[in-house]
């Protein structure tokens, strides 16, 4: 039974409906082997050494935009400034003075996040932490 005001009222009964069918039509079929396969006689393609694209480091980015995660992060928006300044000003421009082209944000940022890690600035980091935390005690 159907309420005329709501367009919706029989959407169950259609679906009930809808799933009788599948039942059916699943009982039906046959059930199917996964196609044998030989190890033997399976063919696989080697490509020729000049088939294969070289990637040069010079112009070729280290890895693509869908392999990169995107965070947020917090900081003032002085420090944001100063550091979006460094990137694209300071290092963008040594990488390019070294010969690199086609530099992105993601792959700086990539290396940047590697050098802190890699390089153990636990101290450093820590000490500009501290000292932050007392400049906001003394103003």
């Amino acid at each position: 039974m159907t309420d005329d005001g709501d367009p919706f009222a029989d959407l169950s009964e259609t679906l009930d409906d809808d799933s009788d069918e599948q039942d059916d039509t699943k009982s039906d079929q046959a059930p199917t082997e996964p196609p044998t396969s030989d190890p033997t006689t399976e063919h696989v393609d080697e490509s020729d050494e000049g088939d294969i694209e070289e990637l040069d480091p010079m112009t070729d980015t280290a890895f693509s935009y869908e392999a990169a995660n995107q965070r947020p992060f917090y900081a003032r928006e002085e420090t944001i400034e100063d550091f979006d300044s460094w990137l694209n000003y300071e290092l963008e421009r040594e990488l390019n003075t070294r010969g690199y082209q086609n530099i992105v944000v993601r792959e700086m940022t990539d290396a940047l996040l590697r050098t802190v890690v890699e390089e153990d600035l636990v101290d450093e980091v820590a000490e500009r932490f501290e000292q932050e935390r007392k400049n906001a005690i003394s103003k």
